[in-house]
């Protein structure tokens, strides 16, 4: 996957209103949450969480979602 393809899958996934995603924080953590896309910026974009009480927007890049540190459903 390059960060074209990357690129796309997230302006692809922008128009959904909920998704589950899952980020790997590495040492065998994984966090899920639930929310929606955010911005959408060249270099980065930011998820907008609605299930968390502490947190309620990430900015995550590209090359995360190629890495497969963040998996969307």
């Amino acid at each position: 996957m390059s960060i074209e393809d990357a690129k796309k899958h997230i302006e692809d996934l922008a128009s959904k209103d909920t998704l589950k995603i899952s980020i790997n924080k590495g040492r065998k953590k994984i966090v899920r949450y639930e929310g929606k896309i955010g911005d959408i910026y060249p270099q980065v974009f930011t998820l907008h969480i609605s299930n968390d009480k502490h947190i309620n927007m990430l900015s995550c890049s590209y090359c995360d979602v190629i890495c497969g540190q963040i998996q969307f459903k």
